[in-house]
């Protein structure tokens, strides 16, 4: 599914991912099946594109030196696992942060993010499941001749938010 939301997309397939602590990281395998995606488009300079995997994501960077992947998910068999706090490499750079928190806090922060769904770029999806906040956003941007993509995965069967920030310079 193609999406430029305005809102969040609701999927109504099961997640795959449905525990924060069995996330992992890989970069450049095999782009796995996506169950909802977007584009930022930056033309002739390339494109980052955005997409949902199973309650997490994979971010495609292309750009005239060639294409680069960041897959966060639990079904990354060759991934880096646990989720390291910080990671990089040559022209990239990678920040997590797990927060566990109290449900009403928990509530607010998923509200909030949905709320923010099609705004500043946050395409939001929704997967069914135990109330409304089990989501996967992802918000993307060109910087500096590179690009730039923050995340949030949320599991509210546990009340912990997953957020990435990322960062590649080809």
């Amino acid at each position: 599914m193609r999406a430029t939301a305005t809102g969040p997309v609701d999927l109504t397939c099961t997640p795959a991912d449905v525990t924060a602590a069995a996330l992992g990281v890989r970069w450049d395998g095999p782009l796995p099946e996506i169950l909802a995606d977007t584009v930022v488009d930056a033309g002739a300079d390339g494109s980052l594109h955005l997409a949902v995997i199973g309650g997490s994501h994979v971010v495609t960077v292309r750009s005239p030196e060639g294409e680069f992947r960041e897959e966060i998910s639990c079904t990354a068999t060759d991934a880096l696992h646990p989720l390291p706090e910080e990671a990089g490499r040559a022209g990239y750079r990678l920040e997590t942060r797990t927060e566990t928190l109290e449900p009403g806090e928990f509530s607010r922060r998923g509200d909030e993010l949905l709320d923010s769904a099609g705004a500043d770029g946050w395409f939001v999806v929704r997967f069914p499941g135990p109330g409304r906040h089990h989501l996967t956003a992802l918000q993307g941007w060109r910087v500096n001749g590179g690009w730039s993509w923050r995340t949030r995965h949320l599991y509210p069967e546990e009340s912990t938010i997953v957020s990435t920030r990322s960062d590649y310079r080809p």
